[in-house]
């Protein structure tokens, strides 16, 4: 008989459906808390209330995370997915009774034993889904898994708001609500198939920054791992910062209420949830941390629109979907990253760290919106446009150091479209090191579509003076030809010889405007002394044009050519 299959699509749909719950009662709960006080303490208290909810919500991520971690490495998954619904239902009785005396105290240590929950949660249900879903479709099943707690959050951000309307304000309704919810997620946890524990050796360390500390090491073993868990974390800073900034932005630029507000934030959800789908399947069978890059740059674009067209209720609405739309797609591959390239053993912990950096993400968050609105003195909309133009350097940095993903990504999906890459010969293997002497750029970034794990070292004087451009971005080297050329010769062959060793495929790119004919020669002489051997390339610029859409359509054609000599 053959053995049973270790992936199982029923278990993640309860899965799916036990984190929809979870997400749903987080988000009406975190709702509700804000309601209440704002209500007790008035509207002028609105944006103090909200930066310490916010902040209360995230100190238990950064607590527990590495501790949760750990959990998920030792024990079974599923064992601990299921306790954390049974503490759910003991906070929302807690929360429950908070209401009903309408304590501010209650309510907020009820909103942080809700986090702690969350926080225990989040690495076990992240972890899991590499043990119960096949390899290929683990980027689908985290656009599926994103898309639904999205979902939860549109439906959630909804009933708060709506019980709320209603009812007359009548928060009790809401707070049994909660606890209704929180039983029906404790049924659907105990469906899950149970995983077998990793039984790590590993002990939960009281210093939580030391534990973060080891799994960076490890981490930082792992080619673009510790980028990916970056950018993770910065989609929940500028998420946090969006539900956050947008009930005083709705009462500031649109004179709605503030639960009017929390409506506003549906059309970032939907379009969070429709992007988390359209990234699952725009990466099929792989991990397309390309699609981030591209998305990121969207992400300052639409903030930066959202604080132009402020005056327009409906332009504010399309701005917050299509914000939401590439946010979702920005996050879903590097969560995929992240689960797929993290060492098995190690997987937990990798995850509670990203949670912790993505939570203190949102606890900076809290305080951004409290420094900017209260101290700065800027409005709602001003700190919008700041957000974009935080973002879009952020994402010039997150570009670079994963290049050599995202170049691929461009090449394939983009730049094809408009470059026609013929080859005159054959490819040459890997192991060839390619010498490309062209005065475009398009020629270099084209070879990333038939040389895979490529590297491009770029010869030029003019950045002897900048070494940080060289950690800015991974694909593109420079080699400064410094007046003792002896000295650099040795250093640049080092250079092609690790690169080599470590499999990478290696093309040295010479641009006319930047390298000049002695440099060129004198790289030539250097490449002779190489046990490796070398091919040039050399490309050619054809223009063709064809009708579009009843336009003229202007398409280059590169022909390159290899050759020993």
């Amino acid at each position: 008989m053959n053995p049973p299959s270790r992936y199982d699509s029923r278990s993640f749909r309860l899965l799916n459906a036990t984190q929809f719950l979870g997400a749903l009662n987080d988000n009406v709960f975190k709702l509700l808390v804000i309601y209440l006080l704002i209500n007790v303490k008035g509207p002028a208290a609105a944006n103090t209330i909200l930066s310490l909810a916010g902040a209360i919500f995230v100190i238990p991520f950064l607590l527990f995370s590495s501790s949760s971690g750990v959990l998920a490495d030792r024990l079974s998954k599923r064992t601990i997915i299921v306790y954390t619904k049974i503490l759910e239902v003991l906070i929302m009785l807690f929360g429950l009774v908070a209401v009903i005396f309408e304590s501010e105290i209650g309510a907020y240590t009820a909103l942080f034993f809700m986090a702690a929950q969350s926080s225990l949660f989040g690495p076990s249900k992240y972890g899991i889904i590499p043990e119960i879903v096949e390899p290929k479709m683990v980027s689908m099943a985290n656009g599926s898994l994103t898309s639904f707690t999205y979902l939860a959050i549109i439906l959630g951000t909804f009933l708060a708001s709506f019980i709320i309307d209603i009812t007359d304000k009548n928060f009790v309704i809401e707070a049994l609500f909660c606890v209704f919810i929180a039983v029906i997620g404790l049924f659907t946890s105990l469906g899950i198939r149970r995983t077998e524990p990793k039984n790590s050796s590993k002990k939960i360390n009281p210093f939580i920054l030391y534990e973060i500390y080891q799994t960076l090491r490890v981490s930082r073993q792992v080619p673009h791992l510790l980028t990916a868990m970056f950018g993770s974390s910065f989609f929940l800073f500028v998420g946090a910062f969006t539900q956050l900034n947008i009930i005083p932005f709705a009462m500031q630029a649109l004179g709605l209420s503030d639960v009017g507000g929390g409506y506003l934030f549906l059309a970032t959800a939907v379009g969070i949830a429709l992007g988390a789908v359209l990234a699952g399947r725009l990466s099929k069978d792989k991990v397309e941390p390309g699609i981030s890059c591209i998305t990121g740059f969207f992400i300052a674009i639409f903030f930066i629109s959202l604080h132009f067209f402020s005056w327009s209720l409906t332009m504010t609405i399309i701005n917050l979907a299509l914000l939401g739309m590439v946010g979702g797609a920005y996050l879903i591959p590097f969560d995929a990253f992240i689960q797929v390239n993290s060492p098995d053993e190690k997987r937990g912990q990798v995850i509670a760290s990203t949670n912790f950096f993505s939570f203190t993400g949102v606890l900076a968050a809290a305080f951004s919106l409290y420094f900017i609105s209260e101290k700065m003195g800027f409005t709602a909309s001003s700190g919008f446009f700041l957000m974009g133009i935080i973002t879009f350097f952020i994402n010039i940095i997150i570009t670079g150091r994963l290049s050599s993903l995202f170049f691929p990504f461009f090449v394939r999906k983009i730049l094809k479209r408009f470059r026609r890459l013929i080859l005159t010969s054959a490819v040459p293997d890997p192991s060839v090191i390619t010498v490309l002497r062209s005065n475009s750029w398009w020629d270099a970034i084209l070879l990333f579509s038939c040389l895979p794990n490529l590297k491009i070292l770029l010869p030029s004087p003019y950045f002897r003076y900048f070494p940080w451009f060289n950690g800015l971005i991974d694909s593109i080297r420079i080699v400064p030809r410094e007046l003792d050329t002896r000295k650099t010769q040795a250093k640049f062959l080092e250079q092609v010889e690790k690169l080599r060793e470590e499999n990478q495929s290696v093309c040295i790119f010479f641009h006319p405007k930047i390298t000049s004919d002695e440099i060129f020669a004198t790289y030539k002489q250097d490449l002779s002394q190489i046990r490796l051997p070398v091919a040039y390339a050399h490309g050619k610029k054809e223009k063709l044009s064809r009708r579009f859409l009843g336009c003229l359509w202007h398409q280059k054609q590169i022909t390159i050519h290899f050759s020993k000599e």
